[in-house]
């Protein structure tokens, strides 16, 4: 996976002149099935399962991490993934596929979990779980160390498990609008950006047709 950088023209007010301007690089999805499984191997320990079961959340359901790290057992626990996003507030209700449901499943039964807790809980002495779910930047902060020591051609934000959700939709549906109205997005364009699909994707199934 190669890291790719967004850059944009600044203008300096006083003498005119362009200059070109790299931001930070940009996150991409995970578009290699051996690095994905080899990711969910590494998180799959007693010690993180947590993160594995956060991980196979966000790469199998489109969801963000703020909408993720809300849900509750409840919220799963029919088989349907049930949500109000918090960006859009629209209400959310998707099946939740086989692989997932496995890990959710054992899971749930691992930590002993119930309807009212967090599925993703903040550790605490007394042991309320249903009190406070883990925050976003520690989420952030274990999945990048893990994902990053394993694979550092990847530059790992949150985003990376929605992404790659949306990246391999698509290359189930080959269906770019479906993909947009899964992550609510306002255009194909914008669908098309978010999850990696470039001219050279384009190029490269031109190439392949040969009708």
């Amino acid at each position: 996976m190669v890291k790719r950088k967004t850059t944009f023209l600044r203008i300096n007010k006083n003498t005119g002149i362009e200059s070109e301007i790299s931001t930070a690089t940009a996150a991409e999805p995970i578009k290699d099935r051996s690095i994905i499984e080899g990711i969910k191997t590494a998180l799959n320990t007693k010690k993180t399962r947590k993160y594995y079961a956060l991980f196979c959340t966000g790469i199998n359901t489109a969801l963000r991490i703020s909408d993720i790290l809300k849900l509750r057992v409840s919220d799963v626990e029919t088989g349907y993934v049930h949500t109000t996003e918090t960006k859009t507030g629209k209400r959310k209700q998707f099946p939740i596929n086989d692989g997932l449901k496995a890990v959710l499943v054992n899971y749930i039964r691992e930590f002993n979990l119930k309807g009212d807790d967090y599925l993703f809980f903040s550790n605490r002495k007394d042991g309320v779980r249903n009190i406070k779910y883990i925050d976003q930047s520690q989420a952030y902060r274990k999945l990048k160390e893990v994902v990053e020591n394993l694979y550092p051609e990847i530059h790992f934000s949150t985003h990376v498990l929605r992404k790659t959700c949306g990246f391999w939709l698509y290359n189930y549906t080959k269906d770019i609008t479906l993909v947009m109205h899964a992550l609510n997005h306002s255009s194909v364009a914008v669908t098309m950006r978010y999850i990696g699909l470039t001219q050279e994707s384009v190029d490269n199934a031109f190439n392949g047709l040969n009708l």
